[in-house]
């Protein structure tokens, strides 16, 4: 049989494929399998693409029909293959335009207010880089994109005006994407409304429709807008207290319920929110019609994180602070009312405590200018439909206590997702997919809130993609980790658990924190929305934690394991996710540009190394000092493992290295500066010299990168049968998949499908996306056990093709319909261990945290 470019280094010869690193517990589940060959009969075509590549391939969720009952919470392709996606939002400058000024909100510039003269065309970054971009996530195995496009970014001009010139931008794009093999689905990215509240999202002129003066909300406190804040390079993280401020809570309410709660605010005859409404679905559907041809795109959140503003609010006198953000000022709703209305007043003044929570540090008198957040001075909506009003005295009094919880017109308990979430949700749906039926539709909840309940009708909905957000909010609001302990900041908000119990101690602690506030995600989502797709839409770390202390010292070490940790516990719970974010505009000093933040995993002006460079034995880094011009790619180094001349771009190992028996042994190499002399020195010691990985194609995609050795990580995209686990060890390398199938006699055998085409053997290959960042070593093998069938490994492609055995059985006693346990373990030489990952011995400052309690 002809090899296709792939040779044994050792002859052919019968091999024991043993199941996990343990043989002594898995000798129950060993087979014999001989072949002439092993691997060389995967894919005789050469037909497959790479493990992470999306480009001809489809994907959609399961038939509730046809399709089986452990196949509905997972994506498959047009094999029926489960695909795990893996990606990254592209990216958070996008929600900023590039015209008539850069874009960044430490900036305050004359033309802020000119909202309708911008323009997004660069977003998210310049055509001219967009292969080196889509190019370098690929190499990191990121190859589902959450493409961020504001409502703003295509309907600035006015209502029904679209920019036609940006949307030709955006499928040009696109178009790259899908040459790179990469798929996106379109988010309208959204934070508390609108850039003109102190976030992105909605254009300048839904405010003007709504009678809102957007001039005056700094002023007033009807939102906090970063780049005409007084302290503009201090406050970061204040952007969240936006949703509880008179701008962007009014803006909401009007928009999800105004038809209710505002009746009598109209616009051209017709009642503001409808209007809002309207234009809203009417824009992404036309969106989805220009883009109807890119076949990279497979569908359409409804819209970023949403709010319900001021609707289901109980009490006008006070927000929930575990619901709402308490930080800087905090009006209540009827003190924002007031100040709307051009009132001085009294507002209560937050600041951070040390676990990353607030506590109110006095009182701040606010608006003595005395301006109106309204175009006709001091005509609030809320006023004006009897909610509040002034007793004798001029002081603001609430005049329907309950108007936000009750339908003021038959006097129904309101319930939001039910009332008016939902529904929107389908008629965005409707209009979309009346364009294309196949695009899948991405919904989420409130932020940091459980999921709508669905009901019978909503569940069997099409191509419908439960997509919620998380982070580590303790560190996300105090920009800092420390790995000795953490907080469950989601178990004290939902009233689960007090200070002490949401409190977990060191790395293993943390894991095991996150772990389970991802689990109750997918609970919650499975109780609420169904049996259905979760991609986790949002996640991720802020990079300049610990005051930038890594920018200066250039050890990425807590950062590693802080998104190591993060990314274990969404592997324990299987979980698909595009992280947040890749940013090119990013850089040291100002972040991503927006409101302080500074989340991308890439920085191309950053001044320190990538990745690596505090590995676990204080490894050199990856990519070289960014401050230093990366020489031009050159032909690859010789890091292959085991190559043959016919064929470089296909290894194969030797049989010696590819297939542990009990009791075997290696041939040591060598002792060379560049083979590792323990298993904890895999991750820095392998690595060839700088000079050697310039020379490297994919070393100049690695820089700028950061935490790297978090983020590129092996996993299984397209996986022939359904996952139970699928888990890396960032301290030893070793990585396990285990999935199941269901035994059926009537399959082909292993001897039919090596003779078959590729067409016939896809349905039962799982391809791996093996980085080379991680198992690229210079005279090094890696070690691959399997279960049952055959497999193949391609180090240009980072590819590993898993063929398993579709008779291959558990027990000799199998009867049709049993569960069949297919395992793949992929190690170094010196990994040491399985998959579990372990505390690494991080000094507990219990006492001192315990101290800083009591005090």
């Amino acid at each position: 049989m002809k090899d296709q470019g792939l040779k044994p280094a050792a002859p052919p010869a019968k091999w024991i494929l043993l199941s996990g690193s343990d043989a002594e517990s898995d000798q129950d589940t060993a087979r014999e399998c001989v072949y002439s060959q092993r691997g060389a009969s995967i894919d005789p075509d050469n037909s497959l693409p790479r493990a992470h590549e999306w480009g001809k391939s489809t994907i959609s969720t399961p038939n509730s029909v046809t399709d089986p009952s452990t196949l509905a919470s997972h994506f498959k392709d047009e094999h029926g293959r489960v695909v795990h996606l893996r990606g990254v939002n592209v990216c958070g400058h996008s929600k900023l335009p590039t015209y008539p000024h850069s874009g960044s909100t430490h900036v305050d510039t004359p033309e802020f207010f000119n909202h309708r003269n911008v323009s997004f065309i660069g977003r998210p970054f310049a055509l001219s880089e967009a292969d080196e971009h889509f190019q370098r996530i690929k190499s990191w195995g990121l190859t589902f994109v959450r493409l961020l496009v504001t409502w703003e970014s295509l309907e600035h001009a006015g209502p029904g005006i679209y920019d036609e010139e940006f949307i030709a931008y955006l499928v040009q794009i696109l178009k790259k994407a899908e040459n790179h093999g990469v798929k996106c689905f379109i988010d309208p990215h959204q934070d508390t409304w609108s850039r003109f509240s102190g976030g992105s999202g909605a254009p300048g002129w839904t405010f003007e429709i709504c009678g809102m003066d957007l001039t005056s909300f700094q002023t007033v406190n009807a939102a906090h807008v970063h780049n005409l804040s007084e302290k503009v390079a201090e406050p970061h993280m204040f952007w969240p207290t936006n949703y509880s401020k008179l701008a962007s809570a009014t803006m909401f309410t009007l928009f999800f319920a105004g038809h209710v709660l505002a009746p009598d605010a109209k616009y051209q005859g017709v009642n503001v929110g409808t209007f809002m409404q309207e234009r809203y679905v009417a824009c992404y559907a036309h969106l989805a019609e220009r883009l109807r041809h890119c076949k990279a795109v497979v569908g359409f959140e409804f819209m970023n994180e949403p709010h319900y503003g001021y609707i289901g609010l109980k009490s006008m006198l006070q927000f929930d602070p575990y619901v709402f953000l308490h930080y800087g000022l905090v009006p209540n709703a009827l003190q924002s009312f007031a100040l709307g209305s051009g009132m001085e007043v009294d507002v209560d003044h937050y600041v951070k405590n040390f676990v990353g929570l607030t506590n109110k540090s006095g009182t701040k008198r606010v608006n003595s200018e005395k301006r109106s957040a309204w175009l006709k001075y001091g005509e609030c909506v809320w006023k004006q439909h009897g909610v509040w009003g002034l007793d004798a005295g001029g002081n603001p009094v609430i005049l329907k206590p309950d108007y936000f919880t009750k339908n003021p017109a038959t006097g129904a308990p309101i319930d939001f997702c039910k009332n008016f979430y939902v529904p929107l949700i389908r008629r965005y749906a409707q209009a979309i997919q009346a364009v294309n039926a196949e695009n899948l539709i991405f919904f989420g909840p409130i932020p940091n809130e459980d999921p709508p309940v669905l009901n019978s009708e909503d569940r069997a909905h099409p191509n419908l993609v439960y997509a919620p957000h998380w982070y580590d909010l303790k560190a996300l609001n105090s920009k800092g980790f420390d790995p000795s302990y953490t907080l469950d900041v989601q178990g004290l908000a939902r009233g689960t658990k007090n200070l002490l119990s949401a409190i977990y101690f060191g790395a293993s602690g943390a894991e095991k924190n996150y772990t389970g506030q991802l689990g109750n995600i997918v609970r919650a989502g499975r109780t609420m929305v169904g049996s259905r797709p979760i991609v986790l839409g949002e996640v991720g770390i802020p990079m300049d934690i610990n005051n930038k202390e890594a920018y200066e010292s250039g050890n990425y070490e807590t950062h590693n394991l802080f998104l190591d940790t993060v990314i274990s516990s969404m592997e324990a719970n299987m979980l698909n996710f595009t992280l947040w974010n890749y940013n090119p505009g990013n850089d040291n000093t100002h972040g991503d540009h927006w409101n302080g933040e500074d989340f991308s995993i890439y920085s191309p002006n950053a001044s320190v190394p990538a990745s690596r460079t505090a590995s676990p034995m204080g490894s050199r880094p990856s990519s070289p000092i960014i401050g230093r011009k990366a020489r031009p790619a050159v032909a690859p180094s010789k890091l292959n493992i085991t190559s043959s001349n016919e064929g470089p771009s296909h290894n194969t190992l030797s049989t010696s290295s590819g297939l542990t028996k009990p009791g075997s042994t290696k041939a040591a190499a060598p002792p060379s500066p560049t083979t590792p002399t323990s298993p904890f020195e895999i991750m820095g010691r392998a690595m060839p010299d700088v000079n050697a990985l310039e020379g490297d194609p994919n070393h100049f995609l690695h820089v700028g990168g950061r935490a790297l050795d978090a983020v590129v990580r092996p996993y299984a995209a397209k996986i022939a049968g359904v996952p139970r686990l699928n888990r890396f060890n960032l301290e030893n390398l070793v990585y396990v998949l285990e999935f199941t199938s269901v035994y059926n006699p009537v399959l082909p055998s292993m001897e039919q499908l090596v003779t078959a085409k590729t067409e016939t053997q896809t349905p039962f290959i799982t391809e791996l996306f093996i980085p080379n960042f991680h198992y690229k070593f210079h005279n090094m093998n890696l070690v691959v056990d399997v279960s049952d069938g055959e497999w193949k490994y391609d180090e240009e492609k980072q590819s590993l093709y898993w063929m398993h055995d579709p008779l291959f059985t558990n027990s000799a006693n199998a009867v049709p319909g049993d569960t069949v346990v297919h395992k793949l373990t992929l190690r170094t030489p010196l990994s040491k261990g399985g998959y579990e990952r372990h505390s690494k011995g991080i000094f507990l400052r219990m006492w001192e945290f315990l101290t800083e309690v009591c005090e």
